[in-house]
């Protein structure tokens, strides 16, 4: 009996991991795709509304969803109450307190950086080819993120689900 109750919970344990590992591309679809939106929404804001950037971030904020709203609001909180200048050290510091909860690559985080680092510098002409040319990189990711999720979400639930079996297999 004891030892149906450890197969089961073997099994269980791999198939239940396999899911959670399969899921973190999924999600890092989800978050570039909300990432691609805050860019453009900034630049709704930013370029055509001339809104200025920590105002446009809290509007963003409003409109985003988590974990995204949380790290924009902080960004614009830092930026209105003077604590931080620049809008990349605030977006770094604060996304030390969100990034377990975002799914984000290297890549990703280099593209949004590389924006950050320029945004607020330039005029508006300079502003517009800045946008446009984080959008372009962040379709770019985002049609990868999707090919890598189609392959690798069902890979890894079926992937966990066969190592469950094969262990339970090897007890009985």
């Amino acid at each position: 009996m004891v030892k149906i109750i450890l197969i089961i919970s073997i099994f269980s344990i791999f198939t239940f991991a396999g899911y959670i590992y399969g899921e973190s591309f999924r999600k890092r679809l989800l978050n570039l795709n909300e990432c691609y939106k805050g860019v453009l929404l900034l630049q709704n804001e930013v370029v055509f509304n001339t809104t200025p950037l920590p105002e446009a971030l809290y509007e963003i904020s409003k409109k985003s969803k988590e974990p995204f709203n949380k790290l924009i609001s902080n960004v614009s909180d830092d930026l209105k109450n003077g604590e931080i200048g620049d809008v990349y050290i605030a977006f770094k510091e604060n996304y030390e307190d969100v990034k377990e909860e975002v799914y984000l690559n290297k890549e990703d985080k280099d593209i949004l950086g590389d924006f950050l680092k320029s945004l607020g510098y330039s005029g508006v002409y300079g502003q517009e080819k800045i946008f446009n040319l984080a959008l372009e990189n962040l379709k770019i990711n985002i049609k990868e993120a999707g090919e890598e999720s189609k392959k690798n979400t069902k890979l890894y639930r079926y992937l966990g689900m066969c190592f469950g079996a094969m262990i339970s297999i090897f007890l009985l």
